[in-house]
């Protein structure tokens, strides 16, 4: 009868976690904050605000040292991103809508400028970045009128990153943290 009681008592345990799990899951647990303030662009998908380092989701820019090619001629397109981000950002305050962080403890968030404009749709649209995991609408109408990337020769960022030697980098998905490391193992995930 022992053994039974305490396998119920962990079962008990268990299924409480499970559902205090779900449940801070739920109502946004580790992440889904907000955060407005003044920022500084580190490159074209990249910035700090309020000491928080935050990669913008759904694009990605090309890499600082990244250079492609337009008629003929080498264009340092990895400045041009940060550059466009940078002046979007001295508009004014932005706000961040934060989601998780991701395997370099960056903030993962969607932002909007000073205007209320969608940063990484703004700069997807404008050619700066290609889609990665969202604003493929904005990508094929920058394609189409032949904007910023789109207008010139250029290796995509993730590919630059491989060819260089640089760090890989996935969707930005979101680290599961300590609930969803608690799911998987429970199979909920």
């Amino acid at each position: 009868m022992g053994l039974s009681r305490r396998g119920r008592d962990v079962g008990v345990a268990v299924a409480f976690l499970a559902l205090t799990a779900l449940i801070v899951l739920r109502v946004g647990g580790e992440s889904g904050g907000t955060i407005t303030g003044t920022a500084r662009a580190a490159d074209g998908d990249t910035l700090t605000l309020e000491g928080h380092r935050i990669r913008l989701l759904g694009f990605d820019a090309p890499e600082l040292m990244q250079m492609c090619r337009r008629d003929g001629a080498e264009w340092r397109c990895g400045v041009a991103a940060r550059s466009r981000m940078a002046e979007m950002l001295r508009a004014g305050p932005i706000t961040c809508r934060t989601q998780a962080t991701d395997k370099y403890e960056r903030w993962l968030a969607r932002c909007t400028g000073a205007d209320g404009a969608d940063l990484g749709e703004r700069m997807v649209r404008e050619g700066l970045a290609v889609a990665y995991g969202g604003y493929e609408g904005e990508e094929r109408l920058a394609k189409a009128e032949r904007k910023g990337l789109w207008g010139s020769q250029f290796d995509v960022p993730q590919e630059w990153r491989r060819m260089n030697g640089r760090p890989q980098e996935g969707r930005h998905m979101a680290e599961p943290g300590l609930f969803g490391d608690i799911l998987e193992a429970l199979g909920l995930n």
